[in-house]
């Protein structure tokens, strides 16, 4: 197969001294149509420059797959007496519609924390920028999730949806220096470009990392629909509202022969 031919020959060639890691998927394009209910991948890597088998060497994996950046608005209802209002309107900006990552234990233990920031590992450092309408508030776009309530809210509700998700386990140590990541993508799965990316550790330092793209298409009608959405969209509302126009008339005429 093309990934085991990449990684065989990249093992064969990678410097012995040097721990460092490569990653393939066995699929890089999902299809979406009107029957799909979520999809199942598997990363397969290989790592270079340590001395003993991967299971046994003490080392960690963790893998992030992230993507598209999508935008959001989110409100804070108010209680004004007995009722509830919705109040200010936060843009949720550039935000990943799909946030999965997996390691072989939970990512506090395998990563320091610098690092855990740096590169976003984890839900609980990701960089949401959850600004006030259209007034930039530097400490919500700079600051993780915990010190902003309505980027909070946001991560907890992606969570609820299934499109954010920390998952210990899922990390498969294979023969000799493979292994093997095994991903779900929920059926909610956004349409776009997804970045992959894997780091290796080994007692809490940085090895190697190696990143990989993922390409989510729809395809049959559902691409048809997306496309005329998106690049007609007066169009896509004059057809909206013919074909509701059409239906209600229908049901009149259904309802008025029973």
């Amino acid at each position: 197969m093309r990934w085991a031919a990449i990684l065989s020959a990249w093992f064969m060639l990678a410097p012995a001294q040097a721990a460092e890691i490569a990653i393939a998927l066995t699929n890089d394009h999902v299809e979406v149509d009107t029957g799909f209910s979520g999809a199942r991948l598997t990363l397969f890597g290989a790592i270079s420059g340590i001395e003993a088998p991967a299971a046994s060497a003490g080392v960690d994996i963790i893998s992030v797959i992230r993507g598209p950046a999508t935008q959001f608005q989110i409100r804070r209802l108010l209680k004004r007496g007995p009722i509830w209002i919705p109040g200010n309107t936060h843009a949720i900006k550039d935000a990943p519609g799909l946030y999965l990552t997996n390691a072989n234990r939970p990512i506090t233990d395998i990563a320091p924390l610098p690092d855990q920031a740096l590169y976003s590992l984890g839900t609980d450092f990701l960089i949401i920028d959850a600004t006030q309408g259209h007034t930039e508030t530097p400490n919500a776009a700079q600051s993780g999730v915990h010190n902003n309530l309505f980027a909070k809210a946001f991560v907890t509700e992606a969570k609820d949806a299934g499109l954010y998700r920390d998952r210990i386990g899922g990390v498969e140590f294979k023969k000799g220096a493979l292994f093997a990541i095994n991903v779900y993508l929920p059926a909610n799965t956004p349409v776009g470009d997804y970045s992959v990316a894997v780091y290796l550790y080994q007692d809490g330092v940085l090895l190697g990392r190696d990143e990989a793209e993922l390409m989510v298409n729809k395809v049959g009608i559902e691409r048809r629909i997306f496309d005329l959405a998106h690049n007609q969209p007066v169009t896509y509302g004059i057809l909206s509202v013919v074909i509701s126009l059409f239906a209600g008339w229908i049901a009149a005429l259904a309802f008025r022969k029973s």
